[in-house]
């Protein structure tokens, strides 16, 4: 292989070191720290996503295992498909040794893991990276990981926000619409910005595992079934609701359906930016008469319409 690795280095999910190996001595701890600032910056650039980065003479070749990075730093023209298998037989070591590979599992065996940095390379070059002969002569009782296999949700119909065998007497549904109106007034009494934030509060008192399904006058559901939406359909942002909710459903056809919690729960808040004509308007006029003399007049006035 030609060129050789200076250092290898395990960071955690926000870049920080756990474990590092100089090998070579021409690079620093402070590598992971540029590494990673290079790293961020070309996160949010698709074209951009490859597994090698240059910067100042140094390139970085990564990998990612669940929440841990794997980095390995050089200052020669190495072979960067090389390095990458070796990244990627160094977490099969590790998975052998700690049945998983993760954070706490890197911080509950740093003694095994520095033993097998040492094993594994040598000056910038890999040696071993075959488990089963790392594990004849590296045999330091490591801790190692509990792995519970869990069974999908599909085949257990688990649902973790609602327990099982709830009865009532009376089955009751109680949904309540709240919103509040955030405006914006110039100084000359024009509205400069106006929006509606609301939330549907809802309280469940059912039996057993029901599925509720909840329609909206949603425009671009109205449109979709080719039906009129003049004055009766709203435009919905910034929605977000609560983890029961079948997100695809509601994509594919905008209802939403849900197993809901047993008590009370937003169902989901949303945001309307759209012209509100304030319910209650209400003018201030303010005249000086002297120094020690101010005259306030507030007018406040209805502008909903009076119901018969």
């Amino acid at each position: 292989m030609a060129g050789a690795a200076s250092a290898l280095f395990l960071l955690d999910i926000k870049g920080r070191v756990l474990i590092w190996r100089d090998y070579r001595g021409d690079v620093s701890a402070i590598q992971a720290e540029r590494f990673f600032t290079k790293f961020i910056e070309k996160e949010g650039d698709p074209q951009s996503q490859n597994p090698v980065v240059f910067d100042n003479g140094v390139t970085y070749m990564f990998i990612q295992h669940n929440n841990v990075y794997l980095m390995a730093a050089s200052r020669q023209n190495c072979n960067a498909a090389s390095i990458l298998l070796f990244l990627h037989r160094v977490a099969d070591v590790f998975k052998h040794y700690f049945e998983e590979l993760e954070e706490e599992s890197l911080r509950d065996n740093f003694v095994v893991v520095y033993e097998l940095l040492d094993e594994i390379m040598d000056f910038g070059f890999p040696q071993f990276t075959e488990a089963k002969i790392l594990s004849e002569f590296i045999k330091t009782d490591a801790y190692r990981m509990e792995v519970t296999q869990r069974p999908p949700m599909a085949v257990t119909n688990a649902v973790s926000w609602r327990s099982e065998g709830i009865r009532y007497k009376k089955n009751e549904v109680f949904l309540d619409v709240v919103e509040s109106v955030n405006i914006l007034v110039n100084s000359n009494g024009q509205i400069v910005r106006s929006d509606v934030v609301g939330a549907l509060k809802m309280r469940t008192y059912l039996s057993g595992m029901p599925e509720c399904k909840l329609g909206l006058n949603d425009r671009v559901l109205l449109e979709a079934q080719g039906r009129s939406t003049k004055g009766k359909a709203i435009d919905l942002d910034d929605i977000k609701f609560h983890q029961c909710v079948r997100l695809a459903r509601f994509e594919n056809d905008r209802t939403i359906s849900f197993i809901p919690p047993d008590g009370s729960f937003d169902l989901m808040t949303y945001r309307l930016s759209t012209q509100v004509k304030p319910l209650i308007w209400v003018e201030a006029q303010i005249e000086r008469h002297s120094r020690s003399r101010i005259e306030i007049m507030v007018k406040a006035r209805s502008q909903f319409k009076e119901r018969r």
